[in-house]
This record gives structure tokens, C-alpha cells and sequence, in this order.
């Protein structure tokens, strides 16, 4: 599909898309191998999984909440007023990450826009405990696969520009880089520049190939090692 089309020779504009009734956001709890992304409030954890979180919140660096919007949490009644606060606003959705280790972090759907089929995973507190993992990568697949299966055309990713790792991981996850907001927000008192990254649903085909080439068995050795890295596998830009 071309980007631009001629209109009656006298100015380019946007190729047509493809009408679709308008898309309501239509997330229930998402299952993979390695982790499972359960619906997010105060209301839907049990009293053993508000306890899970604490102890992996409580046991963070201060240094995890660098570039979040709230800082870390000195009580558990503290981080559970946060998840009220945060997690109950229009326009997006939390899930909870759980693996054999219990619930390990949060992530969210936000800035959703059904009428141009746009949204954008943020909100990301990868815990300690999952870093690097499989798990953090099942999550981007499990978002990514669900986000295009319903007809939305563009993921984004944005972070503060001076988050190097957000970037960094960004790019791993097959977003591509658009640039950068300068002045974008005041975010506790600093300016933030933000950069934006994105994916669109024609490069989701062969990212999504590479995704579940990476996560299959086949790709890891009996210690539980890589053999081939996402990097590899990814289509090149």
C-alpha cells in the first residue's frame, strides 16, 4: 500500500484506510509460556498477590523510579493508594505480570484511540526479578500480538530521552525510533524531552515471526541459554 496517493493532481494526501467499526478496547487476562498478564486493580488481586508485590516493590532501588511518575513506596497502604490513583484512568489499561515467582511488575495500555486504532504500552515496572528475562520479552509478544489482532495500526513506546535502558529495549523489541519531544513535560519538578518509538501493523508480520522464533524451545540450550538473540532474528530496518 502506498503512503501517499495524488488527489485530482493538485495535492498528495494519505492513502485510503480501510474502515472498521470503531474498536473498544477488548483485553482480558493474557496467557503465554513463560508469564500471564492478569487485568490490574486493587479489586482483582488477592490478598497473597497484593502481598507478592510489596515484597518485590519494597525490596526495589530507589534507582527504579528514576523516570516513573511516582517515586518508591515507603508502605504498602502507599503503594496501593498509587495503583487507585494510577491505574484507574480513562483511556487505559493495567495488567498485572505474573510468573512461577508471583506477581514481578505492571504494565499498561495507555493513550487509547479506537477512532484512529492507536495505542501505546508505557507505565512499564519491570522488577528486578525480570529483567532481562523471558518473561519481559513474553510480555512486549503478548501486548504486541493482542494490539494488532484487533485492528489497531500503530503501538507506540515513549520514555524520557535520557532513560538510555527504556530506549535501548525499545529498539530491541522492534520498535522504531521518530524522534524527539523537546520540553515535552515537567516530571517531578525536571524537564523532560521525551523520545517516541512505534511499530505499525505492516512490520508487525515479520517482528512477530522473529518473537516467536526467539521464545521457542528450539532457541534455548539445556542451561536455559540463547542461542540466537532477538537482535538477530529481527528484520532489519
Amino acid at each position: 500500500m502506498k503512503n501517499r496517493n495524488q488527489n485530482q493532481g493538485i495535492a498528495i494526501v494519505g492513502a485510503l484506510v480501510k474502515p472498521l467499526d470503531l474498536i473498544e478496547p477488548n483485553f482480558s487476562s493474557l496467557q503465554g509460556r513463560t508469564v500471564k498478564l492478569q487485568l490490574l486493580s486493587t479489586n482483582t488481586l488477592s490478598p497473597i498477590q497484593h502481598q507478592q508485590i510489596w515484597q518485590v516493590v519494597q525490596s526495589e532501588s530507589d534507582v527504579a523510579w528514576t523516570y516513573m511518575a511516582y517515586t518508591g513506596f515507603a508502605q504498602q497502604t502507599a503503594l496501593i493508594n498509587m495503583l487507585d490513583a494510577n491505574f484507574h484512568v480513562p483511556e487505559a489499561i493495567h495488567f498485572g505480570i505474573e510468573t512461577r515467582q508471583g506477581v514481578v511488575g505492571w504494565v499498561g495500555l495507555l493513550n487509547i484511540r479506537p477512532v484512529h486504532r492507536v495505542i501505546e504500552i508505557g507505565n512499564v515496572y519491570f522488577s528486578h526479578q525480570m529483567k532481562q528475562s523471558t518473561a519481559a520479552t513474553e510480555v512486549l509478544y503478548l501486548l504486541l500480538k493482542h494490539c494488532f489482532a484487533q485492528g489497531y495500526r500503530r503501538v507506540e513506546w515513549k520514555c524520557d530521552d535520557l532513560n538510555v535502558p527504556s530506549k535501548k529495549a525499545a529498539l530491541r523489541f522492534g520498535f522504531q525510533y521518530e524522534g524527539t519531544f523537546r520540553q515535552d513535560r515537567i516530571v517531578k519538578g525536571r524537564n523532560r524531552d521525551t523520545a517516541w518509538f512505534s511499530m505499525i501493523d505492516t512490520e508487525w508480520p515479520l517482528v512477530q515471526q522473529a518473537y516467536e522464533a526467539w521464545l521457542a524451545d528450539t532457541n534455548f540450550d539445556e542451561h536455559g541459554r540463547q542461542k540466537l538473540s532477538l537482535a538477530q532474528l529481527m528484520p532489519k530496518p
